[in-house]
């Protein structure tokens, strides 16, 4: 049932007059819609210094495409490979882009710099890794550059809107993702690299395509972590995470990655503190928490959860949380709601008018929220089971707008 409920609520949202960045109709972004896909292999997007800062590596991508697409304003999703940071490679990724491609996506697969096991490495291997992950950001920051200049410069050769650009991996390649989404300010940068990172060219580094934005609109993390929560901040870009309970890889909660049996002593927070610290702020933010041991081992449902809330994010949300000033942060929780959820909006300083709407474009509930409240409780017992949508309004203009599922 919850595919003709939605539309209708992605129906009732245009007739309000939202606006979205994409063209969500014919289950696009929400199912498989193509048969076949394209494949662009071997595109340079940059190049940059190994480790050596001697040894000059080419960047390299393969892009998926739609097949018989006429689309040319299609969200781009960069994926990152795992491996340690130390291998792996770019194709490891193609059946997960293939995937995106088919439901509507053009998808990338980036090749970027690893680090090579020499007894440097091995004498202060915390030290070193922290610097490989910033080549590594570098490098993502490159492709997502060029994809940017490719529309400015090249009259958008790959069909993207260069305003949505969602960046993700697995393992290495989500914490890589990571880094690139919420690590966006030097203070951020841990102090024993800060001098490393100003002589590889700042956060934006050297790996090609400057004077483009570097900003991803969404992060994708599949047994990723991240070396500081406190670096997810309110109104930053959604999130959406898997991981095992039990990884002995990179933890799900807090500890040091393990990389060929060695513990590196670099202190990451996993995809479920990510989750915790998204929630608490009050980003748009999902986590599928896998029940077993293993490392990236997810049961087949994960890849729906995971692209079911990229459809929510694009399609109802909009993705104009991080990008658009005037938009409101706020959250919708529990959702799905039984007995009762609530409406939070952190730091409230206006009036509002809120309304709940249904599938009908009724209006089933209406009250105002002074500047002195921040959370309202409403009874999900008084709604039919079903969608509804939670609007704001305030007298100087800003509006917004969340889907919640009475069960």
């Amino acid at each position: 049932m919850r595919q003709p409920i939605l539309f209708i609520g992605i129906f009732i949202l245009t007739s309000f007059g939202f606006s979205f960045a994409q063209d969500c109709s014919g289950n696009r972004y929400y199912q498989e819609i193509f048969t076949n896909t394209t494949t662009i292999s071997d595109v340079q997007y940059g190049s940059n210094l190994l480790q050596d800062e001697m040894t000059q590596q080419d960047l390299l991508l393969n892009i998926y495409l739609p097949t018989g697409d006429t689309d040319t304003d299609r969200p781009l999703v960069i994926f990152a490979h795992g491996g340690s940071f130390i291998g792996g490679n770019k194709e490891q990724m193609a059946a997960r882009c293939n995937t995106l491609a088919r439901m509507g996506y053009v998808s990338a697969s980036i090749s970027y710099r690893l680090l090579s096991m020499d007894s440097v490495v091995m004498t202060n291997p915390g030290l070193e890794f922290q610097k490989e992950v910033i080549r590594a950001v570098h490098d993502m920051k490159a492709a997502i550059r060029f994809f940017r200049r490719s529309v400015a410069e090249d009259g958008n050769p790959y069909g993207i809107n260069p305003d949505i650009i969602i960046v993700g991996g697995s393992s290495a390649g989500a914490i890589l993702a990571n880094h690139v989404t919420y690590m966006d300010d030097v203070s951020k940068v841990p102090a024993d690299i800060i001098s490393y990172v100003a002589d590889q060219g700042g956060l934006e580094g050297n790996s090609g395509n400057s004077g483009y934005s570097s900003v991803p609109q969404m992060a994708v993390s599949l047994c990723g972590a991240l070396g500081d929560t406190t670096w997810i901040e309110p109104g930053d870009q959604p999130f959406v995470g898997v991981h095992n309970v039990t990884d002995n890889i990179v933890p799900s909660l807090a500890g040091y990655p393990t990389v060929s049996t060695y513990s590196i002593p670099v202190m990451v927070y996993g995809d479920s503190l990510m989750h915790l610290r998204g929630v608490n702020v009050g980003i748009s933010s999902a986590y599928m928490n896998v029940n077993t041991t293993g490392h990236c081992s997810f049961p087949a449902t994960h890849g729906k959860f995971v692209t079911d809330f990229m459809h929510e994010q694009l399609c109802v949300q909009g993705l104009l949380m991080a990008q658009n000033p005037s938009s409101v942060l706020f959250s919708v929780y529990p959702n799905p709601a039984e007995r009762s959820f609530f409406v939070d909006i952190p730091s409230n300083e206006w009036n509002w008018n809120l309304s709940v709407v249904n599938v009908l474009g009724q209006t089933v509930f209406k009250r105002e929220i002074d500047a002195a409240e921040q959370i309202v409780s409403i009874n999900a017992l008084d709604f039919n089971p079903g969608l509804y949508l939670v609007r704001l309004q305030s007298d100087n203009g800003r509006e917004a707008t969340k889907r919640v599922i009475i069960n």
